[in-house]
Formats: C-alpha cells, sequence, structure tokens
C-alpha cells in the first residue's frame, strides 16, 4: 500500500514538474522569440501620403504583433500620416489611415469645402453624401428689386435685366452633409402614409441624428461639403459671399444627370 502511495506522489510530482517546465519554457519563447514589423526608415510629417519606400523592417518581442500596428509595407501603399511617424517607432493604426478616412476622398488633388445653402436651392434639402450634384451661379437682375426678389417663380426671377445662370461646375462629389449645428443628416424612418399631406411630407423631411434637446426639433439641411478642383473652391466660396452680402446672387444645386456608359 505504502508502495503504491509512493508511485502516486511521484507520478503526481512528474506531472507538476512537467507542466512547470512546460510553462517556464513558454514563458521563456515569447520573452525571446522576435517577429518582424515595418517601422519608418525616415521622419513622416503629419498629412503625409506614404509609399512602402519610406518604410523598413524591425526585430521586436513577438508579442508585440499583438498590438494595434501595421506587420507589413504591403497595408501602408496610399495610405496619409494624422501625425509625425518617427524613425523605427512602431507605426499603430491609428497614426496611418486611408485617405478617404482622413479627408473625405480618395483623390489627393481635390480640396474639401463647404459653404451654407437653403434647402429650397438644394433640391428640398434631400441631398445626401456621396451624390454627384451641379452648382449654378445665379444672377437675378442688374438693379436689385425686392419685388423680384420675393417672387415664388423663378422665372420671374430669370426675366429681370441683367440676370442669368453660369454653370460652376457639373458633376461634384458630396462627401458630407449637416445642419447648421454641424449635426449629421440622416434619412428619417419610413411612416406610413394615411393619406395626409403632412404625414407624406414627413416621409422626405431631413432629420438630424443627435439629439438637440427638444424630440420634435427637426432641423434641415443648410451646410453642403464638397471635393473639387481648388479653382472651383475658389468660386464656390466667392458665390457664398456675394450671396450673403447682395440679395441679387445666389448659390443653386441640383443632382447631376446619370451619365450611362456606352
Amino acid at each position: 500500500m505504502r508502495h503504491r502511495l509512493a508511485l502516486l506522489i511521484a507520478l503526481v510530482s512528474l506531472i507538476v514538474a512537467l507542466g512547470v517546465g512546460w510553462f517556464a519554457e513558454t514563458q521563456y519563447q515569447q520573452l525571446v522569440a522576435t517577429t518582424e514589423l515595418v517601422v519608418p526608415a525616415v521622419e513622416i510629417p503629419p498629412y503625409t501620403v506614404v509609399s512602402p519606400a519610406m518604410f523598413k523592417v524591425r526585430s521586436f518581442p513577438a508579442p508585440m504583433a499583438n498590438e494595434n500596428v501595421y506587420r507589413a509595407a504591403s497595408e501602408l501603399s496610399g495610405k496619409i500620416s494624422t501625425i509625425t511617424l518617427k524613425p523605427d517607432q512602431l507605426v499603430y493604426r491609428d497614426q496611418l489611415v486611408p485617405l478617404k478616412q482622413f479627408r473625405y476622398t480618395d483623390d489627393e488633388r481635390l480640396e474639401i469645402v463647404s459653404f451654407p445653402i437653403k434647402p429650397e436651392q438644394a433640391v428640398g434639402g434631400q441631398i445626401k453624401s456621396g451624390q454627384r450634384i451641379n452648382l449654378y451661379r445665379l444672377v437675378l437682375q442688374a438693379t436689385p428689386n425686392q419685388a423680384v426678389v420675393t417672387s415664388p417663380d423663378p422665372k420671374v426671377w430669370l426675366a429681370a435685366q441683367g440676370a442669368g445662370i453660369e454653370v460652376l461646375e457639373s458633376d461634384v462629389l458630396v462627401v458630407d452633409v449637416r445642419s447648421t449645428q454641424g449635426s449629421p443628416m440622416v434619412t428619417p424612418p419610413k411612416v406610413q402614409s394615411q393619406g395626409d399631406l403632412r404625414s407624406k411630407t414627413s416621409e422626405v423631411t431631413t432629420y438630424e441624428t443627435t439629439d438637440t434637446g427638444s424630440s420634435n426639433t427637426n432641423r434641415p439641411l443648410t451646410i453642403l461639403t464638397v471635393a473639387v478642383a481648388p479653382d472651383v473652391a475658389k468660386d464656390v466660396l466667392r458665390l457664398a459671399g456675394e450671396s450673403q452680402v447682395a440679395s441679387r446672387y445666389l448659390l443653386w444645386v441640383s443632382l447631376a444627370p446619370i451619365v450611362k456608359s456606352k
């Protein structure tokens, strides 16, 4: 009986020793094992579109690969830095992001500009991010006439002396749509029609995504942000300024036609 007990104790001790040895070896290997991760080869300023040539590979302890970092140079191409990246430091994914995530568009040549606009001058406030629009400059009359300006009929505006329409830019990408308070706009939940005009209207009203302190307060689209060439951005800002100081100028927006490929 004593012999069996001694054997059992020896067996348990052996199993425990093997387990402790395996655990110690695993921990040791984790400490000494290395993995290769990409790091900047030179200092990279913020707002820089990077290329794989700006990086090199460096060895780190294996557990570092579990961090939210870039592992291969192939992941870096075309991304933009959000902070200064120092040589030989790990590159975390929030420090190097896709161009579109950082500045709304993948085209680095375009300028991002926003401008105020009334819902009735922007397809009833139904413009959405991702849509393409045409920008128009309306000149109502050579000599301001309040009767013309306040008329609900656009034909009256354009019939006035000196009036005209100019296309500022066509096929412009809308990258963001907001209310005056800066809240993003979303399509409202669908409401079942009761045959009532007000119910039908509520189906096409644009609402804010954030609580403004009153659940019954619905503010329409008033700020459009677009991606345009720098010279067009200047024209948009010039016209936005003109419309603020002179009632004879208006900035108008339409949904651009869809051009079918042949």
